[in-house]
């Protein structure tokens, strides 16, 4: 033991002067004191603020007891058993759980260790590597049932080491039937010894159960529904195969809406179609039929959810001259799963539509056409084709329904003001009063323009910012001037707006006033642009979406989430925020809220960002518990009261049917996983297996291990050295009071 002083050097010479400044101050006091005490107390009390100083000044200085001590510590065998549902499976009618027989291998262990009275000691840990890893009692773990959902085998193992770091570790077992979802690329200490452990049946029981599902993650509502179902038999060693036929059912709020049956096979591929009718998040069940006497049926079911979206969205093109522009936008729709186009064109007795050749008759009403279409293609004026002169048009315009005008149409070409006045006060241009204008024109993107949902990815490829690559210049243009509340998307020669966007008031309007716009369409790429998607072909269809579904790409919005998750599971989250323009959003705070639709229950999550993506936050919300949950994504500095929520996403928890679905040891994933973090798999199951590890444990070097350890304490840093000041001081004062000092 040795005694250190914290303080650095220089301030010693004035931590001396201080004590001897305080020596010489408590006798100069004391001296002139009236009344004088006697000399013996007059001494006492010198001394009593003299020690209390000097303390004072000692604590300054902070003195450090250092005390060596040596200690036998003995060494550690970890035991560690996955914590999952599967483990609480029985392999036989009346035999042991998974569960139960790891323990009793544990204890197995303890009793091999436990010979040596004063030799090593067995820790007991339990954990499925997604949550933390507890220490346990034998008794008490065998008591118990498992209790998380999932695994991951190689992230539990590092757990195990982690969790024991610091102490004499010789060995590591650990214990599992070998169903880890996860592959985590962690390793361990080169040095460690490992043994994997499987406990189950190897060959399990004779078992029918779902191999695979397929199935869209959306679909529009009235559209068929077809899930690909993939139905396999493991039979026992031995035995013959069940004669029984398969039969697979398509649920719905427990009752079947689709069934198909069949004959047994090892392997057998079905399809069911449903159509669904109600809009939302559709929660459906595949139960296959089970063999005579299976004991597992949790693979035998599997739940899905599929998002049922409104009817694709309805465009009508009114084409008073039909031609190749109405034609090529046909083309356009046909490649869009999101749209349904319908061609009205002139018939004999009127306008018809173009798919059936029945008369058609303009809505009567503004909510009409908006019930009726989700946008509206002018291929020129419509004249007659509107006897109210458009005004219902535009007043649904005005709440709402997308407009798409193509002034390029011959019919235009000698009047330029052919269009009704009601229409002309939505469109977002000037019309001037010249015929249009023949030339060379060629076509870019205005300047701040490339951010627009309707040119997104079509503003790529050589040549300047702001060119549109692969589009052939235009032959005749409409002459007109952008409204003020408008926006110019592509200009054409000397900055004649050729494609403007209204996205105000009036409602969502996109004018086009070239000629011939399935040029655009039809002109061939050069050989160096050949890879990417035909430019001309792209805007057509990008136009479409535009007119019928507005403006998807601003605002906060959920990125890439799943439907459904199993209990247990984590819950990655990732949300996007972007402006009008279609900017991201950065330096702004992003959460997602997760509730229960049912019960009002919420709770808000913050969101950290995603370096190499500007304005994304992500995170992994922990598991939640099985039923139907709510994510609403939402943005701003106070979240409570967002600035900006994006559309909610309604996904689907389900009990752990992973859990069930492992009826047998996989021995395969075991080697692997031991090969990988360089252990040894075994079979608890094998009574060779059992003696091998035994014997290897008992070769390790579990001599316990002698440390030198090194006590510190800081005597002056503690309640009791500021308490002997205080008591000094005390002594002090009741000596003065005694002898009439104040």
């Amino acid at each position: 033991m040795h005694l250190q002083w914290l303080s650095p050097w220089w301030v010693w010479p004035l931590l001396v002067a201080a004590a001897a400044g305080c020596v010489l101050y408590a006798r100069s006091v004391y001296a002139v004191t009236v009344p004088r005490p006697p000399d013996r107390a007059r001494r006492w009390l010198v001394a009593l603020r003299a020690a209390a100083c000097l303390l004072v000044i000692v604590a300054v200085a902070r003195p450090l007891v250092i005390r060596l001590r040596h200690v036998s510590e003995p060494a550690v065998v970890a035991v560690v058993v996955e914590d999952s549902g599967s483990l609480a499976l029985r392999d036989g009618d009346d035999g042991p759980s998974r569960w139960s027989r790891a323990w009793d291998v544990a204890a197995g262990i303890d009793s091999l260790l436990a010979a040596d009275p004063g030799g090593p000691r067995l820790v007991a840990l339990r954990g499925n590597g997604r949550g933390s890893v507890a220490v346990t009692s034998l008794a008490e773990a065998r008591a118990d049932t498992p209790r998380a959902v999932g695994s991951d085998l190689p992230s539990l193992v590092a757990q195990a080491q982690q969790r024991l770091l610091g102490r004499p570790l010789r060995g590591l077992v650990a214990l599992s039937d070998g169903h880890s979802e996860a592959t985590t690329g962690l390793s361990l200490a080169s040095d460690l010894p490992l043994w994997l452990v499987g406990v189950g049946d190897v060959a399990g029981p004779a078992d029918r159960y779902l191999a695979d599902l397929r199935y869209p993650d959306r679909v529009h509502r009235g559209e068929p529904l077809t899930v690909e179902v993939t139905v396999g038999e493991r039979w026992q060693a031995g035995g013959e195969p069940s004669a029984a036929p398969v039969t697979v059912r398509l649920l719905k709020d427990g009752a079947a809406v689709a069934e198909v049956a069949g004959a047994a096979a090892e392997v057998r591929r079905w399809e069911l179609t449903w159509k669904p009718e109600q809009t939302g998040l559709a929660v459906l069940e595949v139960e296959v039929s089970a063999l005579d006497n299976e004991r597992f049926l949790g693979n035998n079911r599997a739940t899905l959810a599929v998002d049922v979206q409104k009817d694709r969205a309805r465009v009508l093109v009114l084409a008073p001259v039909p031609g190749w522009d109405v034609r090529f936008l046909a083309q356009a729709a046909s490649r869009e799963p999101r749209l349904a186009l319908t061609v009205v064109r002139p018939g004999p007795a009127g306008p018809v539509l173009a798919d059936s050749l029945v008369g058609w008759t303009a809505p009567a009403a503004a909510a009409d056409w908006r019930k009726a279409w989700e946008g509206v293609v002018l291929a020129g004026p419509p004249g007659a084709w509107l006897p109210d002169g458009g005004r219902e048009l535009a007043a649904a315009v005005g709440q709402g329904l997308g407009l798409c005008v193509l002034a390029g149409d011959p019919a235009t070409d000698e009047n330029p003001r052919a269009w009704p006045p009601a229409l002309r006060e939505v469109i977002p241009v000037v019309l001037g009063d010249v015929p249009p204008r023949a030339g060379e024109y060629p076509v870019e993107a205005a300047a701040d323009a490339p951010n627009h949902p309707v040119l997104a990815g079509i503003t790529h490829g050589p040549g300047a910012a702001g060119t549109l690559a692969g589009l052939p210049p235009l032959r005749r243009l409409h002459a007109g001037r952008t409204r003020p509340e408008a926006r110019t998307l592509l200009v054409a020669g000397a900055d004649q707006p050729l494609l403007v966007a209204s996205g105000g008031s009036p409602g969502r309007v996109l004018w086009f006033g070239g000629r011939r716009l399935w040029e655009l369409a039809f002109w061939q790429l050069p050989a160096r642009l050949s890879p990417i998607e035909h430019p001309g072909r792209q805007l057509l269809r990008q136009m479409l979406l535009w007119t019928a579904l507005g403006d998807q790409a601003g605002g906060v919005a959920l990125l890439g989430q799943r439907l459904v998750y199993e209990e247990g599971e984590p819950l990655p989250v990732a949300v996007r925020w972007r402006d009008l323009r279609g900017e991201p959003v950065t330096g702004r705070p992003l959460a997602v809220e997760v509730a229960r639709p049912d019960s009002g229950e919420a709770r808000l999550h913050l969101l950290a960002p995603d370096p190499g993506r500007p304005g994304v936050a992500t995170a992994d919300l922990p598991p939640l518990p099985p039923g139907r949950w709510r994510l609403t994504p939402r943005g701003g500095e106070d979240l409570e009261r967002p600035v900006e929520t994006g559309p909610p996403r309604d996904i689907v928890v389900t009990r752990s049917e992973r859990e069930l679905a492992q009826v047998r040891q996989d021995r395969r994933n075991l080697r692997q996983t031991a090969e990988r973090l360089g252990g040894t798999a075994l079979d608890a199951g094998r009574p060779d297996d059992l003696a091998r590890l035994g014997a290897e444990l008992a070769a390790l070097d579990l001599e316990p291990v002698r440390t030198e350890r090194q006590d510190r304490h800081e005597p002056a840093s503690g309640w009791p050295w500021l308490l002997a000041a205080v008591g000094l001081l005390a002594a002090e004062w009741l000596l003065r009071r005694r002898h009439g000092l104040l």
